[in-house]
């Protein structure tokens, strides 16, 4: 644990109240008492801002800030941005609310439904921020002690640099992400499922994750679009690194800031949509980054892009049926094999030495001895359903007349 933590503070404070309503993103915000209080203001200067969002899952949010409070040695200035879930029944806001009566460093938006994406609550909370850096932390991260001290000292002492991404470690210890590159054009956790004490090292990266990250407020404060992606299904993170890139900053990986993430703890979803949402965004980002055209050379052999919507509509139904019946056929094959071996038993004749010939139509049942063919005959074909192997007995589907 921390011992020398200034970011938290133990001072009871009246019942928040709103003082602020962002209409563009229908959120009512409660100020943090410390910049309200002419007399708390004198001692709060806080050198960074940390912005929490969340949706739902109120144990997540109370380990995620309990860790902040608990692991930070840096004095902090904290944005709740809380959007409602109809499953937490206003759980979330009832303890926020009583939260900021005791810690007057942190500002409350809350926002009465899910937030769309996740540029909303960024840009949102950008705007209340009080320093030059801010930290995106989910709520389903924990961080470990002193997380945020080497990238606050990289930050002040290289000014080009715009995000620092932390290393974010499965829960069971495990490497989840050491930064982000790119196997030829998809972007790829570095170092995961690699042990945990690995990659302590601070190195340049394509992109970082931004669910554990440190940014420059100049760097990202205008730099965020909304309505791009598809919120909450991937890929507008690796976005956000692209156009800090394009600005001209630098995206670093820092090891020696940790946190433990537990990934799609809020939000995972492995439904059609959430594929199909998904995919979505992956096209919408090889082509806002000129990358489309290697996107299609790569999977030249794959024409999915290529068809149209509505051709693979009706192929898919097709398809379907097609396997369906096939499936369907199959189960019947196998059916009629083993009720043709069970009628020749009830025959009491050998399956080795005779087959039988039916046509229920014209009720036709005839048993024939099996007639070992001879190289000088030239064999007759007969239409016949296959039952298996030598040992069971032989189903033709209309008599037919053998000749010599």
């Amino acid at each position: 644990m921390v011992q020398d933590s200034i970011g938290v503070g133990k001072l009871e404070v009246p019942t928040p109240i709103p003082a602020y309503y962002e209409e563009l993103y229908e959120a009512t915000i409660y100020p943090a008492t410390a910049l309200l209080s002419r007399a708390m203001a004198t001692t709060f200067n806080p050198e960074l801002d940390i912005l929490v969002p969340m949706y739902g899952k109120l144990p997540l949010t109370i380990d995620c800030i309990t860790s902040l409070y608990n692991c930070t040695s840096t004095q902090f200035h904290l944005i709740v941005l809380n959007g409602d879930s109809k499953e937490d029944y206003g759980l979330t806001h009832q303890w926020m609310l009583e939260f900021q009566k005791t810690h007057p460093n942190m500002t409350y938006c809350h926002r009465k439904s899910d937030w769309i994406e996740g540029n909303q609550f960024f840009n949102l909370g950008l705007k209340y921020c009080q320093t030059d850096y801010v930290a995106t932390v989910m709520n389903s991260m924990t961080v470990e002690p002193y997380w945020e001290k080497v990238g606050l000292e990289l930050m002040k002492n290289d000014p080009k640099i715009g995000s620092i991404g932390f290393k974010c470690l499965f829960p069971e210890g495990k490497i989840e992400s050491a930064g982000i590159v790119f196997n030829g054009i998809t972007p790829s956790d570095f170092g995961r499922d690699e042990p945990g004490w690995r990659h302590n090292e601070v190195q340049e990266m394509p992109c970082v994750q931004w669910a554990f990250a440190l940014h420059r407020k100049q760097a990202i404060q205008g730099n965020l679009p909304e309505g791009v992606y598809k919120g909450h299904v991937g890929w507008d993170d690796i976005d956000n690194c692209m156009c800090v890139k394009a600005k001209g900053w630098k995206l670093v990986y820092c090891g020696q800031g940790v946190g433990i993430h537990k990934p799609r703890a809020t939000r995972g979803s492995n439904t059609v949509e959430a594929f199909l949402a998904n995919q979505y965004n992956a096209h919408t980002f090889y082509k806002r980054w000129g990358l489309w055209e290697k996107y299609l050379e790569g999977n030249r052999m794959n024409v999915a892009d290529l068809i149209k919507p509505e051709t693979k509509a009706i192929m898919s139904n097709a398809v379907m049926e097609y396997q369906v019946l096939t499936h369907l056929l199959d189960v019947c094959n196998k059916s009629l094999q083993t009720l043709t071996n069970e009628t020749m038993k009830e025959l009491g004749v050998s399956v080795e030495q005779y087959t039988l010939e039916m046509n229920p139509q014209t009720n036709t049942w005839i048993l024939k001895p099996r007639i070992e063919k001879k190289e000088e005959l030239s064999p007759v074909p007969v239409a016949e359903i296959p039952a298996g192997d030598g040992q069971k007995g032989e189903i033709k589907d209309t008599v037919q007349e053998v000749k010599a």
